[in-house]
This record gives structure tokens, C-alpha cells and sequence, in this order.
């Protein structure tokens, strides 16, 4: 397998347009042509990873966090320039999955959610998503086609189900021009046909290429067609929530027993029991406002600051500051996303590159 099917592989769990705009994902050193060998996943790339990676003869390590960010100006024999030119004389190939990954239903989030033993989770703050409704006239006896060809070129994609079309009968009605060459009816004569009007959405990011095929595949010259621009809440977004029955207390003992790391803080705004539990995996504090305006009791995430936790305390809301190493979790979580796409040997990392311990 090169580094390229891996890569697109990687992209179909958390595709890299899903990363924010400041963020810097997908390959970062390597090349795409390269064999692969075998695949770390792991929440930094320290210098103890890249030596995992070497001693386990594997060449390609995927990481959460993007070892190159937001730039660097040399690349010498000190801090991640030591870790760069390590990867680089060992032909190893380094992949960033961060905010890409944050971001989908199974993402970071769900994975410290399902170490603590709740794998039913929902998305907490869903991102709108912005799609293109196509709505094109069809000879009835052409439609079944023209759907066949959109549905390659990926319209009619609706979550997890494909080929979502919905079409009615409309009667059309042409006149020719004495230029044009129609398919049916002829020059300077007005043509009434039997027609269905064809209707499904698309990503924005496909639209050269639906075009494309909408106009391959259409069998009338002047193709008769709209595009609309329509938004909805989407199917991804940030952080998860579960359903809990306990006290702040008990959710404490049992993140420390399940992740075995020590819960950084607590803020008790509240006495009320713990029913609903938001996860925001690494620094979460910016959301608070939506988390809790979506019913949850507690939220969960890590470098929460002194003031942002005084704040949480006057509002009356709970916190606990699970750090932002929690994010370890992912390497075991991203692992097993790969092994259920992919025959390859998969290891998630067992160094620890956190500055706190």
C-alpha cells in the first residue's frame, strides 16, 4: 500500500476539508508514493514516537497534533527541528488529523466519551452545513440514467445513504432555433414532451464536477436546469454528549480510573446530579455557552483558565478539567478506525508525550 491509498483512506474518516482554516493537517513530511510498512497513531510526534515508529519497523505515523504549526522558520538540531530532520533521515512520513478529526461523530470527543465506558453519544454543537440543490427537467424516459451518472459524480448523498433523488412529472414545452440540433422535435417547430423534473443535493465542493456529468449525461442540447444554495444542520460538528446518572464526584473517580490520569480541576457551580455530560476533547472553555444551552449538567474538557472557571462558578455550571492530554485516547480510537477500513498492521502508540508527567 503507498502512503497515498492510506491517505485517502484517512480522509474518508475525517475528510481534511473539515479542518479549520488556521489549522495545518494532512501530509506534513513524506511523500505519497512511498510503501507503507506500518502505521503508528499517536497524539504528538515527539522524538519517543519517532524512535516507537523505528523500533517497531513502521514508516508512517499519524498524528493529532500537527508537529509543524503554525510555521517554522529553520529546521536545526533543537526543539521539533531535532524531530523533523529525525523523520526525514529515517524516511518516515508524517499525517496531521487534528481539527478534521475533532470534528465528525466518531471524532476525539466520542473517543475519551468511549474510554469512560459511554459509547452512545451525540453530537454536542453541530456545524451548518452548506450544500447545492440541483433541480433539472428529464425526458421520462431518461431520468433513470441521468441518476445513475449524478449519483457517481456524488450528488444525492444524504449522510450515510446515497442516490437520495426525489422527481415528479412535469409537461416541457421547446421551440428549436434554426441553429440548434435537438434531440427531440424539430427546427422552428413548438415541441410538448412528457418530462420529470429531478431533484438532489450536493456537496458545494462538487459542482464542476456535477456539472460535468449533468451535461454528459443529459441528451438535450440546452439542458434545462437551477441550483439552489440551501443550509441545514449538518451530521458533524464539535464535541459529544452523553447520558449519566451520578454526582460530579463519581464522574470524577471515574475518569481518573478509566483514562488514568489525574483530573487537573474542578468547578462545583451546582449540587444538581449529573444527567447529561458534554466532552470537548484538548481546550473547549470558547464553548461553553453552547454546551450548556444544550442541557448539559457537566462540562468536560481541559486548560481551562482562572478566570473562564470563576465565571463558570458565578453562572452556576460545573467543569471539570480533564487536561488536555486526554486526547491520548485518540491514538487507540483512530486505530481502530483504520483497522476497520484497512487490512495493515496498526499500532497505537504506547509513549507518553505528556509535558506534565
Amino acid at each position: 500500500m503507498k502512503v497515498q491509498e492510506l491517505f485517502d483512506v484517512l480522509d474518508s474518516i475525517a475528510p481534511f476539508k473539515d479542518s479549520e482554516a488556521w489549522d495545518n493537517t494532512g501530509l506534513l513530511i513524506g511523500s505519497m508514493s512511498a510503501e507503507v510498512t506500518g502505521v503508528l497513531t499517536a497524539l504528538d510526534c515527539g522524538m519517543e514516537t519517532v524512535e516507537e515508529a523505528l523500533q517497531n519497523g513502521i514508516n508512517v505515523i499519524v498524528a493529532h497534533h500537527p508537529l509543524i504549526f503554525p510555521e517554522i522558520s529553520s529546521v536545526t538540531e533543537a526543539g521539533n527541528g531535532a524531530i523533523i530532520r529525525r523523520l526525514i533521515k529515517n524516511d518516515i512520513s508524517l499525517i496531521a488529523m487534528h481539527t478534521n478529526l475533532d470534528h465528525q461523530p466518531r471524532g476525539v470527543s466520542h473517543m475519551i466519551a468511549s474510554r469512560l465506558g459511554f459509547h452512545d453519544t451525540e453530537i454536542l454543537i453541530r456545524h451548518e452545513a452548506f450544500y447545492k440543490k440541483l433541480r433539472i427537467n428529464i425526458p421520462a424516459e431518461d431520468r433513470e440514467q441521468l441518476k445513475a451518472d449524478l449519483a457517481e459524480a456524488g450528488v444525492g448523498r444524504q449522510g450515510d445513504y446515497t442516490e437520495c433523488f426525489f422527481e415528479y412529472p412535469v409537461k416541457g414545452q421547446f421551440r428549436p432555433g434554426e441553429e440548434a440540433d435537438p434531440h427531440i422535435g424539430a427546427r422552428g417547430e413548438l415541441e410538448h414532451v412528457d418530462e420529470y423534473i429531478v431533484e438532489a443535493i450536493y456537496e458545494s465542493a462538487h459542482e464542476n464536477q456535477v456539472i460535468e456529468a449533468l451535461v454528459a449525461s443529459h441528451p438535450y442540447e440546452e439542458p434545462a436546469y437551477d441550483i439552489l444554495s440551501i443550509s441545514k444542520p449538518g451530521d458533524k460538528g464539535l464535541g459529544v454528549m452523553f447520558d449519566y446518572e451520578g454526582t460530579m464526584e463519581d464522574l470524577v473517580s471515574l475518569i481518573e480510573e478509566k483514562s488514568g490520569l489525574s483530573v487537573v480541576n474542578t468547578v462545583k457551580g451546582s449540587d444538581r446530579p449529573i444527567r447529561r455530560v458534554a466532552v470537548i476533547g484538548g481546550s473547549g472553555m470558547s464553548y461553553i455557552g453552547g454546551a450548556f444551552a444544550r442541557g448539559a449538567d457537566v462540562l468536560l474538557t481541559g486548560d481551562v483558565k482562572y478566570h473562564e472557571a470563576y465565571d463558570a462558578k458565578l453562572a452556576g455550571r460545573n467543569i471539570i478539567d480533564t487536561g488536555h492530554y486526554m486526547e491520548h485516547v485518540m491514538a487507540d480510537g483512530l486505530k481502530e478506525l483504520i483497522e476497520e477500513r484497512l487490512d495493515i498492521r496498526v499500532k497505537a502508540t504506547e509513549s507518553s508525550t505528556n509535558p506534565f508527567s
